[in-house]
């Protein structure tokens, strides 16, 4: 399957990108203390000095706000990276992962991850004002955020290295935080309506799999080390963690020289079976390339060395057709 490069963009050294919805992409350059917001076809809207002391910080935006922490500060800049208020905390580095991150929702939350404690904080993004917090099961990690598509609930997945990872669905009502667990390793995104998610494997929990979300239920599983249909015959491992590409669709990167070197191969897999739709061919010789996250709408975002971001996007049509490649959603 050969998709089509919408953008290509030469940012700083990066150390993630994120999609966030109704803004485009976030690129966090930590070595500069510095993002790049990025509108949805990858263009430069903006490139922002972060005011914290720290190289290693994790970062938010919303419409309004910009957001960053780190483990001895927490901060919100507007949208020009101007200070309008700043929390100091101190957070021990103790074990790895050890990591705050941050969240700025489409209500006006923050939703911050303090892995001393290991409390999830909510504020008033505009004022400071702490609304709650709660103390979750896990003991020292890092949180990744999902925003669901009702833009009112938030899905987080906290890593805490070789132990086994917890996953819960949080939101606030009349000021206070709630929400539940969800079973899987690791939750990493939601199909459009909501009411399914995708969870990736850890070693304690090893299977790709899509859930329901009232429930929990597996809808459809695999082990990701035999993947069904695909015809590499030697060993194999996951390189990056999967992500949905769309509701047909979850994008897989796999190593298959065992991590001799850093290059990727990128599978579709159909969210109907999760067997092997198609390769990813992006065309020539490609350094080696992650891909860095994706819209849910049929884009994804590729990262290679020396900070060169590529946007994809799916053909009209997977070419490598092979039966059970449906509709499910």
């Amino acid at each position: 399957m050969r998709p089509a490069m919408i953008a290509e963009v030469a940012l700083p050294p990066t150390s993630g990108i994120i999609h966030v919805a109704g803004i485009g992409w976030l690129a966090t350059h930590r070595a500069a203390r510095s993002v790049s917001v990025l509108d949805a076809g990858l263009r430069v809207v903006t490139q922002v000095p972060i005011p914290v002391a720290a190289h290693q910080f994790e970062a938010s935006v919303s419409e309004h706000h910009l957001a960053a922490v780190t483990l001895d500060e927490l901060v919100v800049c507007d949208r020009l990276g101007r200070p309008l208020w700043r929390r100091e905390h101190s957070i021990p580095r103790a074990g790895l992962p050890c990591r705050p991150n941050c969240h700025l929702d489409s209500q006006g939350n923050l939703w911050v991850y303090l892995p001393a404690g290991d409390e999830l904080v909510t504020y008033a993004a505009a004022t400071g004002a702490e609304l709650d917090r709660i103390r979750l099961a896990s003991e020292v990690g890092v949180a990744y955020f999902f925003p669901h598509p009702d833009g009112r609930r938030l899905g987080l997945h906290v890593a805490m290295g070789q132990d086994t990872p917890l996953s819960h669905l949080a939101w606030m009502s009349d000021g206070r935080i709630h929400g539940r667990d969800v079973p899987g390793a690791f939750l990493n995104g939601f199909t459009s309506s909501g009411d399914r998610y995708l969870a990736t494997p850890h070693a304690d929990v090893p299977e790709l799999a899509i859930r329901d979300l009232s429930t929990g239920a597996v809808v459809v599983a695999c082990d990701p080390a035999e993947i069904a249909g695909y015809h590499n015959a030697g060993d194999y491992r996951l390189a990056d963690d999967p992500a949905l590409v769309n509701d047909d669709l979850v994008l897989v990167a796999v190593n298959t020289d065992g991590f001799a070197t850093a290059f990727q191969d990128h599978l579709l897999l159909s969210t109907r079976s999760l067997r092997w739709q198609a390769d990813v061919d992006y065309g020539g010789t490609m350094t080696p390339e992650t891909f860095a996250a994706t819209d849910g709408q049929g884009r994804w975002v590729t990262r290679a060395p020396g900070g060169v971001a590529r946007l994809w996007q799916l053909p009209e049509r997977i070419t490598d057709d092979i039966p059970g490649q449906l509709q499910l959603w």
